[in-house]
């Protein structure tokens, strides 16, 4: 009974980290064809400055989850001593960056990022206490209910954030944004709501986890919390840097500053979703898997570890060139389907390859953190990271090649990421020969299949029409989707 009830709760996860991504997606899309280039460049900006601050508390709700399966009553101590922690710390940080936002926003280059950041203030507050009480529900296996609140949370900010934004569109693209970032907090605020509902009737069902305890110090909860908001802080980091670096560099190009915040909307906020949309799916495939992948080392079970890693890496990297493919031939419609406009077309071509790189990366760091490896992962992140910083700082500053130059930046920190994890993988157990031959015979299927449905409905057209753009989707996806099923996907079921 024990292992289905294991691939039930990674299901439960897995299904409700693909339907959050895709709502925000969706939501995204909505957004960007509202407000535009320049608005989705602020929106993103101000989120790069919430994200990487939020992330200071970061390892908290995983430390409490950890140590509440270790001491469910312990972990309801901690969970009441540092929510007041967080409340007192938290409540003086929103406050500060409230009465600040002036400052930020000019620290950050762009004034008109005030309202962004002044709304999500309020977000800074009540984001760590949510990510607390859910931190506390894994620790005592309530997996069901954390998914739940976490669809809630993702949907209930986006409607209000649409309301909102179309609600003041006519104060101008600032303040829309502005008034539109609350929907961050009241999305938070009814999720909270509704775990600390459910906590409270369900009083004696939780109780019943409070068992057989260990002690647990509160020195090793403070050390473990920041180790883990330190090894979380690089991607938020990343972030953070390009919208500081971006669009400085940009104006040293020669653009204006409303022209530098266009462009890198235009990169971040519409091509770069477009292209990291197919990583749903590998990173629902990665998670999934995680369990299985440490489940046959821990058993010591090589043949069958390296069986589910090689077919895990051939389902990923098969996944990645089939949408990789689809990227680069329909960037077009793809932009001006999605975001009613073609200016990010050359962009979402010129990263076509990131399905393929990051599938890999995703299901290379859970090989290795299987292992018991996260040295690896952690300095190959870190180091495409600092190869993308520099890149960014040269590049994007040459006259005409902002947004090539940006663009090249991005595949750089996937790659090198990637390459150090192949490195790593090559001098282990994990080979890669057996797939490379068979993968090189199915991107030839896969360059078939699209070659045959473009002579098929092929029209005079710039841009298809967009029935016909939506048939050859379907029947390529279809038909990608059938034969990666009999590939790979049955083999890892």
């Amino acid at each position: 009974m024990r292992i289905p009830r294991l691939i039930k709760q990674f299901v439960i996860r897995a299904g409700a980290m693909f339907v959050v991504k895709l709502i925000g997606l969706v939501g995204r899309v909505i957004l960007t064809r509202i407000i535009g280039a320049e608005g989705i460049g602020l929106y993103q900006i101000s989120y790069s400055f919430y994200g990487f601050i939020l992330m200071l508390t970061s390892g908290f709700p995983t430390t409490l989850a950890i140590a509440t399966a270790k001491a469910p009553k312990q972990g309801w101590g901690f969970l009441k001593i540092v929510s007041l922690c967080l409340i007192l710390s938290c409540g003086l940080l929103s406050l500060g960056v409230f009465w600040n936002s002036s400052d930020v926003a000019g620290f950050l280059s762009n004034p008109g990022l005030e309202y962004g950041i002044r709304s999500l203030s309020l977000s800074l507050f009540a984001v760590p206490l949510l990510g607390l009480v859910r931190g506390y529900l894994q620790g005592l296996k309530q997996f069901g209910i954390i998914a739940f609140s976490e669809i809630v949370e993702q949907s209930f900010r986006f409607v209000f954030m649409l309301l909102l934004v179309g609600q003041f569109l006519s104060l101008g693209v600032e303040r829309a944004i502005g008034y539109g970032l609350y929907g961050t907090f009241m999305g938070a605020f009814i999720s909270f709501s509704m775990l600390t509902i459910f906590i409270s009737l369900n009083k004696e069902t939780i109780s019943s986890y409070r068992s057989r305890d260990s002690f647990i110090t509160l020195s090793w909860f403070v050390r473990t919390s920041l180790a883990i908001s330190a090894t979380r802080l690089f991607i938020p980091l990343s972030e953070f840097v390009d919208a500081l670096l971006v669009p400085n560099r940009l104006v040293a190009a020669g653009y204006s500053a409303s022209e530098a915040t266009a462009i890198y909307g235009v990169i971040y906020g519409m091509a770069v979703i477009v292209v990291y949309a197919p990583t749903l799916f590998t990173g629902a495939l990665s998670h999934i898997l995680t369990s299985h992948i440490v489940a046959e080392w821990q058993k010591g079970d090589k043949r069958k570890f390296i069986s589910i890693c090689n077919t895990a890496l051939y389902t990923c990297w098969l996944w990645g060139g089939v949408t990789g493919l689809f990227l680069f031939v329909y960037a077009d419609e793809l932009s001006f389907y999605i975001f009613n406009t073609d200016s990010a077309s050359h962009v979402i071509r010129a990263l076509a390859p990131i399905p393929l790189i990051v599938g890999f990366r995703e299901i290379s760091t859970s090989i290795l953190w299987a292992q018991d490896n996260r040295k690896d992962p952690f300095f190959g992140l870190l180091s495409g990271i600092a190869c993308s910083i520099i890149i960014q700082y040269f590049l994007v500053a040459i006259p005409g090649f902002g947004y090539k130059g940006a663009a090249i930046a991005i595949i750089v920190l996937e790659l090198v990421a990637s390459i150090w994890n192949m490195k790593v993988l090559r001098n282990k157990e994990v080979a890669f020969k057996g797939i490379v031959k068979p993968l090189l015979y199915d991107f030839t299927f896969g360059i078939c299949i699209l070659l045959g449905m473009i002579n098929l409905f092929q029209g005079s057209e710039y841009i298809m029409n967009l029935w016909r753009f939506i048939t050859i989707t379907m029947l390529y996806f279809m038909t990608s989707g059938i034969y990666i099923y009999l590939r790979c996907i049955r083999k890892i079921l």
